[in-house]
């Protein structure tokens, strides 16, 4: 799957959403060609980061979804497996989002402890 077909199946599952998730995602939703490593990551296991939620007090809100990460990951996955996790890592992005308008952390306390695994 090349970066347009990936940009094209990520609005689509954007777009069957309520608008109302987006609200103070100022920055919105992107996409980097980028294959990002997770900082706990080694040489002889790779830990790939598909997706983020960031948050700066100058800037605001935004999620960025990693197409390099994704190609790593899934180098042979066919397009309705990548269409199932390009929805997956969108919610879970959204899901901090709306954790952080909240005031929780939950989400990134248990992502935090499924990583120490």
């Amino acid at each position: 799957m090349d970066i347009d077909r990936f940009t094209e199946i990520l609005g689509e599952k954007t777009s069957l959403l309520p608008p109302r998730i987006f609200e103070g995602l100022n920055l919105g939703i992107g996409v980097s060609e980028e294959a990002k490593l997770h900082e706990l990551s080694r040489p002889d296991f790779p830990r790939y980061i598909l997706g983020e939620y960031r948050v700066s007090r100058t800037l605001g809100r935004g999620i960025m979804l990693y197409y390099g990460s994704f190609r790593m990951v899934f180098p042979y996955a066919s397009e309705e497996v990548l269409e199932r996790e390009i929805d997956h890592v969108l919610k879970h992005e959204l899901t901090h989002h709306l954790e952080s308008q909240a005031g929780s952390r939950e989400l990134e306390i248990a992502d935090a402890r499924r990583l120490m695994d």
